[in-house]
């Protein structure tokens, strides 16, 4: 499994586990991501963080850069030999996407 592959693979199980859709298209070398949340008839009702991921697979290195509506809200660098750097990517989108819908409700 490549780096691409690995981050997209553990960034959708964080999404998903979150109740939201994960959309990403490889365009240029940039993979272009969004996280959506979807209404009960399954249009998009909101896009709550999209993000360029730019990765160098001989270096084994990446930088995300995130938005939301009103633009850039942050940068994060990561290091696939530092599991940290990984970790704090996932805790990040954690943070922004907050808890579990589902747990609000109960």
């Amino acid at each position: 499994m490549n780096i691409k592959e690995f981050l997209l693979s553990q960034i959708e199980k964080v999404v998903i586990d979150l109740r939201y859709d994960f959309l990403y298209e490889d365009e240029y070398g940039e993979l272009l991501c969004q996280v959506i949340q979807r209404d009960s008839s399954g249009s998009i009702e909101s896009t709550p963080i999209s993000f360029h991921i730019r990765i160098n697979e001989e270096k084994g290195t990446g930088q995300l850069i995130y938005y939301q509506a009103q633009g850039e809200m942050n940068r994060q660098s990561f290091d696939i030999e530092n599991p940290a750097t990984i970790l704090d990517i996932l805790s990040f989108i954690t943070g922004v996407l907050g808890p579990d819908p589902i747990s609000q409700t109960k």
